[in-house]
């Protein structure tokens, strides 16, 4: 199943009235439609040998086996007993509070299983479901790191949270649901644009419950999505999690393996043809013009280059983002460069603490703490221009005159996906809760800057 990606387009600071914008408006539309995006996740079920089921755990030597596909409630009360009560990340800090989480948990040092996700094909199945978007992509090589075994008896939940960054590289978890029998349990994964929502639910008691062999419940899923564990109502759910990372290019040279062909079905096609009809029509940007697509994902950037805001790390590592995107977003960047329009990653800071000057949006080549922002005397908008080199989007005129802190830098975009859920605000650039505490990682929300050129001469892209 595939959902409709961005919805109507917010392509200035005002409504349009004119016929031409009208008519951009209605084009920029069509484009933004043309962009079908799939739900953020894939699941299913594997059937396993019956000794892969074993699981030996214990502190110490105090060593205990339990079979996952045949183990008794006894059994699985000892297994949740021999856990430690759950955390979960506020913050800088791993909090415990059993009216947010309630479960419990083994380290990966404390217990052993007998398979591993590249041994069950696991690694190539999400490759080619979560990282391929096009039918000439290949998905690539991942690693997968054993994080955390879990037990959720009765009554046991976590509410809505987002998974801890932990590298640059991390893109998504992967949990793997035993077959102890148990009802309730649900995970609901939840993706928000602006005040909108939509949810999908992966039930894992009733996909097991329908298996002829004893089998695994899997799902993967971008880390940055929101999810929420919901309350168990009877038995033990028993899960183990991972965390699932790309491979650097020079570490991944060498992999001949064939990529499994795609499940499901791809947009590229459609979404090049559209955006070639536009340039080639000279109503649309007839003298040229900048587009703006908020990324439907979040992506993690270190801490460190952040804090040297004046240098060059901050700046390299957020246009080395883009060989890390995901799906839908990954396609629209690969388009624009293939039709030579010159595409860059940014990020667009929201500042809404002005009265006088109203809702802004500023666009910086990096990223910037705004925690670290004191109270200024000057607008948010103006202090990002001074700091960081922020170009205000899209400024109006007051009395007839543009904004004078912007008269030369200010820059009009169209952007082809809504405002409101793709940009980064004080205090709210960082996740509320994660599954532990902060490292050195944070998501940020990245948007794509595209400059067209003129009818007749629409690349933009330089030679390289």
């Amino acid at each position: 199943m595939s959902s409709r990606g961005y919805s109507d387009s917010d392509t200035s600071a005002h409504e349009p009235t004119t016929d031409s914008e009208l008519a951009l408006k209605a084009h920029l539309k069509r484009l933004g439609h043309s962009i079908v995006q799939k739900p953020p996740y894939c699941q299913g079920t594997l059937t396993l040998p019956e000794d892969d089921f074993a699981l030996y755990y214990g502190k110490g030597t105090n060593a205990c086996h339990v079979d996952l596909a045949n183990s008794s409630p006894e059994e699985l009360q000892r297994l949740e007993e021999a856990c430690d009560p759950a955390t979960f990340g506020l913050g800088q800090q791993d909090v415990y509070d059993e009216s947010y989480r309630k479960a419990g948990k083994l380290d990966a040092s404390k217990f052993m299983l007998r398979f591993s996700p590249d041994s069950l094909g696991l690694s190539d199945i999400i490759s080619t479901e979560l990282l391929q978007e096009g039918r000439e992509a290949t998905g690539g090589p991942i690693h997968t790191e054993l994080y955390k075994l879990n037990v959720y008896g009765p009554q046991s939940f976590f509410k809505s949270h987002v998974d801890t960054p932990r590298s640059e590289l991390m893109f998504g978890s992967l949990v793997i649901v035993f077959p102890t029998p148990h009802e309730g349990g649900a995970l609901v994964l939840r993706e928000h644009k602006g005040e909108k929502s939509q949810e999908w639910t992966f039930d894992p008691a009733a996909l097991l419950v329908q298996a002829a062999r004893p089998s695994i419940a899997y799902v993967a899923f971008y880390s940055d999505i929101e999810h929420e564990v919901m309350p168990v109502q009877s038995g033990y759910r028993v899960t183990i999690t991972y965390n699932l990372y790309r491979v650097k290019e020079d570490t991944a040279q060498g992999n001949t393996s064939v990529p499994l062909a795609l499940s499901y079905p791809t947009n590229e096609g459609s979404f090049r043809e559209t955006l070639r009809e536009l340039l080639e029509d000279p109503s649309f940007l007839p003298e040229g013009g900048n587009l703006m697509f908020a990324l439907r994902h979040q992506y993690p950037l270190s801490k460190v280059p952040m804090s040297r805001a004046r240098g060059r790390g901050a700046r390299k590592a957020l246009q080395e983002v883009a060989t890390r995107l995901k799906a839908t977003d990954a396609l629209v960047f690969k388009v624009m460069r293939e039709l030579s329009l010159d595409a860059s990653l940014k990020i667009v800071y929201e500042d809404r603490g002005s009265i006088y000057y109203g809702l802004r949006y500023v666009m910086c080549d990096r990223a910037f703490e705004l925690e670290s922002v004191g109270e200024e005397d000057e607008p948010l908008w103006r202090y990002l221009a001074r700091a960081v080199g922020g170009v205000l989007l899209n400024p109006f005129k007051q009395n007839g005159r543009l904004d004078e802190a912007f008269e030369d830098s200010g820059v009009r975009v169209h952007w082809v996906a809504p405002v409101p859920w793709s940009t980064n605000a004080v205090k709210t650039t960082y996740m509320a809760y994660g599954n532990q505490a902060e490292i050195a990682y944070t998501y940020w929300k990245i948007s794509l800057f595209v400059r067209v050129g003129s009818f007749g001469n629409r690349a933009t892209a330089s030679a390289s």
